[in-house]
């Protein structure tokens, strides 16, 4: 007597997406594009879209922006240990960036030309200058 077989029956549609909230969340630690993470978890950008909605009521966007904030913060803390142990360009870099300091003073204006757009110059009172080169003081 042959047994008879049951089949099995078979989805319809895409397989489902293996997305792992951990997985989604370290990987939006490096601000990827919508695109490479779809490809990351080998999906459609709508799934990805769909998936973050769904768990974090939040776009694709604000979410990533939301786990952004911790690899800002490590970048930061990183360039504030470098700055300390001496590292000058590090240094300057914190304080402009971090700190908010600038070059100029306020209500100083920028005496820089640009010209065709390769060139800087700053423009200087040629009699001043050779004063300056000579090492003569102001007059």
């Amino acid at each position: 007597m042959a047994k008879a077989k049951k089949k099995a029956k078979k989805k319809m549609g895409r397989p489902e997406s293996d997305i792992q909230v951990e997985k989604i969340a370290a990987l939006m630690r490096m601000k990827p594009t919508l695109a490479d993470t779809a490809a990351f978890f080998q999906c459609a950008e709508r799934t990805i879209e769909r998936f973050i909605r769904d768990n974090f009521d939040l776009t694709f966007v604000e979410f990533r922006a939301q786990k952004m904030v911790h690899t800002r913060l490590g970048l930061s803390r990183k360039a504030i240990t470098k700055a300390e142990a001496g590292d000058n360009v590090m240094l300057i870099f914190c304080l402009k960036n971090l700190c908010g300091w600038k070059d100029k003073q306020p209500g100083e204006e920028d005496k820089t030309i640009v010209l065709s757009g390769a060139v800087k110059v700053e423009p200087v009172d040629v009699q001043e200058r050779i004063k300056q080169l000579e090492g003569k003081p102001d007059e």
